[in-house]
């Protein structure tokens, strides 16, 4: 008899412990009561369930022992409004799944749905039930996969690498070849571009990906400090390379104004009875213009011996300007041939001076199709802000005009307007403040391209468009 007795005990002990373990109705199916035949097995969102979203999905789920629910005999109402009707509802002979459409969304705070089914017998069975919209208890985004620390770890990992290889290839050359830094970069001098362009990129990237894993570890920041700290990198990245780039451009046309008055003033050296080698002699004791420098180390090399063609052509090779370059050639040939060779330089100091005249005047005249582009900006600016400004107060949208006075997505019968909610401001500020930065960039481009050929030249356009628009909306919405 003991063992009976230890034998129920432990069958009791086993039932209880498999109804332990079996799970509860969760909130997002909960079981309902049935009513005679027609049985509705659950529902969701829960009865009186929270949920975080406004635009949940409502399903249910039930069936008939006696007959079919048929398509026209499920009939669903959520807060007074019939979506049977609606785009999007699924409905089956066991099943009903209600998207719940932007249009119209759930109202923060408790829900009432109503669930009809009737079979093809006649029988019947409502089912209601309620829940709550509680938005602020949304979840929070998840963490990026990668975190910002990871990735700058991995960047030191790889420059740690890189640096090491390079120290055993320099000491390789050292060892086989005598390598020096200070022979290499007598002969290789370090070019403009690493300094002005690849240099600020890294540190602009660098800087980026500090900043970005600051901003996104500390709370309660102002919304548009992501947006200060992308700014902020593009100035770090483009502004040498742009203020370089203009200081190119302004070198560029200095030159080829003082090398068209060298020549105005060799041809009239060459007509006193100089030939072009001490004219150019004669010509660096009195120069004062960005040339002098040029003429001087000419000069040494004339006296030195080498021929004239030889060293206009050395003389003009650092001179960012292809124009120069071009009739120094032009020169040097015909010096090299023979014949009247102060006409021909005097025709090219000419056509030189033509040309810079041309440039200056061309220039002079682009200013007011740039301001144009400058006010077609500010124009854009104040529509966005106007925008901004009125978005608050749109009101309702009355769509009854589209069904002739009732929604068109409700049911028959239905003849209340829907109203759709006022537009938020919310997402708007920052879609616009993002439209004009990249706008700024791309206007920037533009005007770079049309007065001077190139984008770059534009670049300086861009940051100053890209400050304004910072400074704009950090005062009109920040």
């Amino acid at each position: 008899m003991g063992r009976v007795d230890s034998l129920v005990f432990s069958l009791v002990l086993l039932s209880l412990l498999a109804l332990a373990c079996i799970p509860s109705p969760s909130s997002g199916a909960a079981s309902v009561p049935a009513a005679g035949p027609i049985t509705v097995t659950s529902v969701s969102p829960g009865p009186n369930s929270t949920i975080s979203t406004t635009l949940p999905t409502i399903t249910a789920t039930f069936s008939d022992s006696n007959s079919t629910i048929p398509y026209g005999g499920v009939d669903l109402v959520v807060n007074g409004r019939d979506v049977s009707g609606f785009q999007g509802v699924a409905i089956t002979p066991t099943s009903l799944v209600y998207p719940v459409q932007s249009l119209f969304p759930l109202t923060e705070g408790p829900n009432n749905v109503t669930l009809t089914l009737t079979d093809n017998v006649n029988d019947s069975y409502q089912y209601t039930w309620n829940f709550t919209v509680n938005t602020s208890l949304a979840p929070a985004p998840p963490a990026p996969p990668i975190r910002f620390q990871t990735l700058l770890l991995y960047m030191g990992v790889g420059a740690t690498v890189a640096a090491a290889g390079f120290g055993c290839w320099i000491f390789y050359l050292k060892q086989t070849t005598r390598f020096a830094f200070r022979k290499y970069f007598v002969t290789h001098p370090v070019q403009r571009s690493y300094l002005v362009l690849y240099v600020p990129a890294v540190a602009a990237f660098v800087f980026l990906l500090l900043a970005l894993d600051w901003v996104t570890s500390t709370p309660n920041l102002p919304f548009l400090t992501i947006y200060y700290v992308v700014v902020v990198a593009i100035f770090v990245g483009i502004t040498p390379f742009a203020i370089d780039a203009r200081r190119l451009l302004s070198s560029t046309r200095s030159y080829e104004r003082a090398f068209a008055q060298f020549l105005f003033e060799m041809a009239d050296a060459m007509r006193g009875g100089l030939d072009p080698a001490k004219a150019i002699v004669e010509l660096s004791k009195t120069s004062s213009n960005v040339l002098r420098r040029n003429l001087r180390i000419a000069a040494d090399a004339i006296r030195m011996g080498r021929a004239f063609d030889t060293v206009l052509r050395d003389m003009v090779k650092p001179i960012p300007s292809s124009l120069i370059r071009r009739y120094a050639a032009l020169i040097a040939d015909a010096s090299g041939v023979g014949g009247e060779t102060a006409m021909v330089v005097y025709r090219a100091a000419k056509d030189m001076d033509d040309f810079v005249k041309i440039e200056e005047e061309r220039e002079a005249q682009l200013t007011l199709p740039v301001a144009v582009i400058y006010i077609a900006y500010a124009v854009l600016m104040a529509v966005l802000f106007a925008l901004l400004y009125i978005s608050p107060t749109l009101g309702s949208l009355n769509i009854t005009f589209l069904g002739g006075g009732g929604n068109p997505l409700a049911a028959a019968g239905t003849t209340s307007a829907s109203p759709v909610p006022k537009l938020t401001t919310s997402g708007l500020d920052i879609s616009f403040l993002q439209l004009m930065l990249i706008n700024s960039l791309g206007t920037g481009a533009i005007i770079g391209a049309f007065t001077e050929g190139k984008s770059r030249y534009g670049l300086l356009h861009s940051l100053g468009m890209v400050a304004a628009t910072i400074i704009a909306f950090t005062i009109f919405i920040g």
